[in-house]
């Protein structure tokens, strides 16, 4: 089961301008831990993959260290989650309605729920790749 869902996403920036761009986040029972969100720059693919539980939680409370921190907010009076991502120096604040991701993340839960992430794993095919990325 694969679950993908356009969502718009804002830069924050300092100014409170609005900046918007497109991104998916997407879900495969065959990676039943990990959430990605794909944004679309110039027609190029960028990937930000974390755990599962990390937005859930961000949904609720200010979650996460390095990479990736994730907090509640509100904007306009909507409802919203700030998603940090860093690299290096180099950082980026995106926020996305709230309503949005609790609907993607229900659904998540609903194919795979939260405790039996292991049932979904396949890991006959996890070693064997393991094993030809090594060799």
């Amino acid at each position: 089961m694969i679950s993908s869902e356009p969502v718009p996403w804002r830069l924050v920036v300092p100014d409170d301008r609005t900046v918007l761009f497109p991104g998916d986040l997407c879900y495969k029972s065959t990676d039943p831990y990990a959430v990605r969100i794909t944004f679309h720059v110039d027609d190029y693919p960028m990937d930000w993959v974390f755990a599962r539980t990390l937005l859930i939680g961000g949904l609720l409370e200010p979650v996460g260290v390095g990479d990736v921190e994730i907090t509640p907010s509100r904007h306009d009076g909507v409802d919203t989650v700030q998603i940090t991502l860093k690299h290096h120096h180099v950082y980026a604040v995106l926020e996305a309605p709230a309503r949005m991701i609790a609907a993607f993340l229900k659904r998540t839960c609903q194919a795979v729920p939260l405790g039996t992430e292991h049932r979904h794993l396949n890991l006959d095919r996890l070693v064997s790749r393991l094993v030809l990325d090594v060799g």
